[in-house]
């Protein structure tokens, strides 16, 4: 069975969540490749929670000092969109559920 999220330059199956400007990018982990974008609004219908931060770039974990906001997405997606309308990368990390 073949990977349709898999990174048609590395092949690496592990992806990022990234929102630059408009758009809500899947990115490649390793090698930071696009595979997918979506324009951001059509994410946000969602209450997952998830955390925002300045992002360190492909496969770096994001430093705790580089958070935007954490929260439910639909409450965050304001200031996700304005932290990212200037060009700044926002890295989106999913939060697990207890």
């Amino acid at each position: 069975m073949t990977n349709m999220l898999a990174c048609p330059s590395c092949g690496l199956d592990k992806t990022e969540s990234i929102v630059h400007r408009g758009s809500y990018i899947l990115r490649c982990a390793a090698c930071g490749e696009t595979i997918v974008a979506t324009s951001f609004m059509a994410m946000l219908d969602s209450d997952h929670e998830c955390s925002a931060f300045i992002d360190p770039g492909p496969g770096k974990y994001p430093s705790p000092e580089t958070l935007v906001v954490r929260g439910p997405f639909r409450q965050i997606a304001t200031a996700i969109s304005a932290a990212a309308s200037d060009g700044t990368l926002i890295r989106l990390i999913s939060e697990a559920k207890d």
